[in-house]
């Protein structure tokens, strides 16, 4: 899980693979309405990845995994045994998966508040939104281009995020005044570092108004977005998990979901009592910030919500603060009991090499590396083995 392999060789323009892939971009966005920022450069994807989008916005895309069983089923004529109408149709959501992320753009992930590119949290929200589009699509963008009857499977690939991203959207109408649609769609046409950000001035925007000095708004943002920051992220393990039944990691993501949506409105609400107050007393009169006691009650607030994903056992991503790399230095000496516990350990160990502070110093993507932000291949329905 580690590590990322490097990419293969070039797929030239004048092949089928390479003309195949171009036409599911092609039609992902006209589908989306958005361009690509793909930059027509596409090379081959050795391992078990279905591809990747570079910084520079080249594209990988895995021969063994997505073009060559995609490839019968695109044939004209050709007339498909069962195995392969199945390997095409998931060959293809692979594909439409991969032309949805080149849809998003990057962004500056340097600036304060901003999510950096491979962050949990952008992971998290990137992957719900390319799976539940390619959910929605990824058969009509199939039917588009072939006339073989090909199975494109619209159960999510990432459950958890997808659930949790889903309810979000609902519960996030209200203070945003948007639908969830809409808010959808303003999510999808901004750039992957600003999304948490775009959410909190709308909310700001639409529920506080010009009571809010812009001095205090980078604050208020980070307030706003934390609960949906941590309540993505911390699904990672239950995603990730392989001993985890599909229908678990949905109830996780809209218990994830739901926990989230407390937290941000009473939070919301106590930052409007906030500016109200100060309103109706000295109208007029520029506001202070937040007080240190409403801080307070925010992170007794986090620290309650950690409390109840704990007693719903929920495996804890984040050990005691100051004593991170001890804690997940002593996980690979102990010795567990089950296949359960030894999977989150292995998982912990991965997300702690990906998020310690010294991976932090340089967010920035360069042309030559790839974020961590894809999914293991394989089938998108993972062992029927609960830990439940």
């Amino acid at each position: 899980m580690n590590g990322m392999p490097e990419r293969g060789a070039e797929i030239l323009p004048d092949t089928w693979e390479y003309q195949w892939f171009a036409s599911v971009v092609a039609k992902t966005e006209e589908f989306a309405g958005r361009p690509s920022h793909w930059n027509r450069k596409l090379y081959d994807q050795p391992g078990a990845i279905a591809g990747v989008i570079e910084a520079d916005g080249s594209m990988t895309i895995s021969r063994e995994h997505v073009l060559d069983p995609a490839r019968p089923g695109y044939t004209e004529g050709r007339s498909l045994t069962h195995d392969e109408r199945y390997a095409a149709g998931g060959a293809t959501r692979m594909a439409v998966f991969r032309a949805r992320a080149s849809l998003s753009g990057l962004g500056d992930d340097t600036g304060p508040g901003v999510s950096p590119i491979g962050s949990l949290e952008d992971i998290a929200l990137e992957s719900a939104l390319a799976d539940r589009f390619t959910g929605t699509y990824g058969g009509r963008i199939a039917e588009s281009l072939t006339e073989q009857d090909l199975p494109v499977d619209s159960f999510p690939a990432f459950p958890a995020y997808t659930t949790a991203t889903d309810r979000l959207m609902y519960s996030l109408s209200r203070p945003t005044d948007l639908g969830p649609g809409e808010l959808r769609d303003l999510l999808e046409s901004t750039d992957r570092s600003q999304r948490f950000n775009v959410i909190a001035d709308r909310v700001i925007d639409t529920q506080l108004g010009d009571r809010v000095p812009e001095s205090h708004r980078d604050q208020l943002r980070q307030d706003l977005t934390g609960s949906l920051r941590r309540g993505l992220s911390g699904l990672t393990m239950a995603e990730c998990s392989q001993l985890t039944h599909q229908g678990s990691k949905l109830t996780w993501g809209h218990d994830a979901a739901e926990l989230t949506e407390i937290e941000f409105d009473v939070n919301l609400e106590d930052i409007k009592a906030h500016y109200d107050s100060w309103d109706a007393e000295h109208p007029g009169v520029k506001p202070p910030e937040l007080p240190d006691s409403l801080r307070e009650t925010f992170l007794d607030r986090e620290e309650d919500m950690r409390q109840i994903w704990a007693e719903r056992g929920w495996p804890a991503q984040q050990p005691v603060a100051g004593r991170e790399q001890e804690y997940y230095e002593g996980l690979r000496e102990q010795i567990y009991p089950n296949e359960r516990e030894q999977e989150i350990a292995q998982l912990q160990q991965f997300l702690w090499s990906h998020t310690a502070p010294s991976r932090h110093t340089d967010s920035a993507t360069g042309a030559g590396e790839r974020p961590n932000n894809v999914h293991d291949i394989g089938s998108t329905r993972k062992g029927q083995r609960g830990i439940e």
